[in-house]
């Protein structure tokens, strides 16, 4: 049994271009969830400050779970590794 050279390193190249795809969508997505949540802090501040009742309906909001990415994972993407 052999195994093809060219098409085994395609693979392993679309697999790693698609991993650090992911990392990144990752990243994206925590730092968009830190920019929510300190706008929503703000909102709530202001708010309070300003008056003491709200008449606004609340919607609720879905929470998925924290995405976590251990280090080990990460270093797997700086290049030399």
């Amino acid at each position: 049994m052999t195994i093809e050279l060219q098409t085994t390193l395609a693979q392993a190249e679309v697999l790693f271009l698609s991993f650090d795809q992911l990392v990144a969508d990752i990243d994206k997505r925590k730092a968009e969830e830190v920019n929510t949540l300190s706008r929503m802090h703000e909102l709530r501040h202001r708010n309070s400050a300003t008056s003491s009742t709200c008449t606004t309906p609340q919607k609720k909001q879905t929470e998925v779970g924290p995405m976590k990415l251990s280090d080990d994972l990460r270093k797997l993407l700086v290049s030399g590794v």
